[in-house]
């Protein structure tokens, strides 16, 4: 019997796991200066050898290392200098316990146009620095406030700051103002707006699962958001507080909760429309020129109507200020009321609410509302009752003419003046009876239809229902 000898065996294992097995992760010191990707000498590793994906690089003084094309290392340290060129993306893993990142890195240039620093790791060893766009895609609480051996750090990100990771926390500790978009995705991922300064030059967009934009410790902040703002479908996804001030420049779409206590407010002060689902929020301010596609139930207080509300007759959205027994609350009007129409021509009797109150007070300075048909007027009873209605009409009824060319018949009638009237027939040999059907005119002459002289005669009126 032949018996193969153990240590042979795991020899044999050996070897091959060390064959399959990528290169271990080293630690890289540099001994020189120059772009990343060179593989002379000392300019800037050690025998040429440029970093594996998994190694971490320690710079020191007085050498510069430039990241000259698209780069993986673990974590850099040193007293030295990294630079970003252009539009150039360094990804940084951190290390195997959750530590290491940039923030032990003396000088980190990651400013250039286009260039990208994505931290996979945690958060918190992000260096507090400026950039032009950032990516936070591991998990972690990020805080550019004071910390251990170094003060608060003020950042400006030129362009684009991504939250895409899971249980990312960002906590500000000094301002932060960014240039491009702000967009929370991933899964419970949150943003803490409270103290300081945040500023967002372009859209923002909360999507991910449970991501959420919040003031958790109630200090006093104040975050304008530039553009536009998507808040997608998570469980809350803004939770306006009263202690820090919001503000909108573009469009607000709610495709999932926002919230708010005490007094907290949205000051919408630009352009654009809100939309989506309803809004219950403890009260608004509008400085700005904005379309409403959405329910608005406001709690604690009436609105500040500064800017333009706009409301569109073909929707049924409204402004409610809610008020208790013990606390009946007035809204007052201030600012422009622009009303316009997307949908059928108004008619006598028609009403449109747009405000509900327990109370009304103070007027607009300047109302618009769309022309109507000859005859009918609006009657204005927004301090009445919040809504706006159609009054009046033509008098008599209007005339049918008739015009013959061949075979066909055309019937017409004054439909901008009279609204609402159609064409009904009826076919009866001996003369005019008391059932008629409707042609499917429509109610915009004129009527068009073919006529057959052998046939019974066809009699037609005008009815309005």
């Amino acid at each position: 019997m032949k018996i193969n000898h153990p240590i042979g065996i795991t020899l044999a294992v050996l070897a091959t796991l060390l064959f399959l097995s990528p290169s271990r992760a080293a630690d890289i010191t540099a001994t020189g200066s120059g772009n990343w990707s060179s593989t002379v000498p000392d300019a800037p590793w050690p025998g040429g050898i440029v970093p594996g994906t998994n190694d971490s690089v320690d710079v020191e003084a007085p050498f510069v290392i430039t990241v000259d094309a698209d780069t993986t290392c673990a974590y850099l340290y040193g007293s030295g200098t990294v630079t970003l060129a252009p539009n150039v993306t360094l990804d940084i893993l951190g290390d195997t316990v959750g530590a290491q990142g940039a923030q032990q890195l003396a000088t980190l240039n990651a400013t250039a146009t286009g260039c990208t620093v994505n931290y996979h790791g945690n958060s918190f060893w992000a260096k507090r620095t400026d950039y032009y766009h950032l990516t936070f895609s591991g998990a972690g609480d990020f805080y550019n406030g004071a910390i251990p051996g170094s003060g608060a750090v003020p950042m400006n990100i030129a362009g684009n700051l991504l939250i895409s990771g899971t249980n990312v926390a960002v906590q500000q500790g000094a301002d932060i103002t960014i240039g491009g978009n702000l967009s929370i995705l991933g899964a419970t991922n949150k943003w803490d707006t409270s103290s300081f300064y945040l500023t967002v030059g372009g859209n923002t967009t909360i999507t991910g699962l449970r991501a959420l934009l919040v003031d958790l410790d109630g200090a006093l902040g104040s975050n304008y958001f530039t553009g536009s703002m998507t808040v997608g479908s998570s469980a809350l996804a803004w939770n306006v507080s009263d202690v820090t001030q919001w503000a909108l420049g573009g469009s607000l779409t709610n495709l999932g909760l926002i919230a708010g206590k005490g007094y907290g407010s949205i000051d919408f002060k630009g352009n654009g429309i809100i939309t989506g689902n309803a809004l219950k929020l403890p009260t608004i301010t509008v400085s700005g020129t904005y379309e409403v596609r959405a329910s608005i139930t406001l709690t604690t207080n009436t609105p500040t109507l500064t800017g333009t509300l706009i409301f569109d007759l073909a929707r049924t959205n409204q402004l409610t200020l809610q008020s208790y027994p013990t606390n009946p609350l007035t809204l007052y009007y201030d600012g422009a009321l622009n009303v316009i129409n997307t949908g059928a021509a108004p008619i006598a009797g028609n009403s449109y609410k747009f405000f509900n109150a327990t109370n009304y007070d103070g007027s607009f300075v300047t109302t618009s509302f769309p022309t109507l048909a000859g005859g009918l007027s609006w009657a204005d009873n927004l301090i009445a009752g919040g809504s706006i209605a159609v009054v009046g009409g033509p008098s008599g009824s209007p005339t049918l003419t008739y015009t013959v060319n061949g075979q066909t018949l055309t019937l017409s009638w004054d439909s901008g003046t009279y609204t609402g009237y159609r064409v009904i027939a009826q076919t009866n040999s001996s003369g005019i009876g008391a059932t008629w059907s409707p042609t499917g005119s429509g109610t915009v002459s004129p009527y068009i239809t073919t006529i057959n002289p052998a046939n019974p005669a066809v009699f037609y009126r005008l009815v309005k229902p």
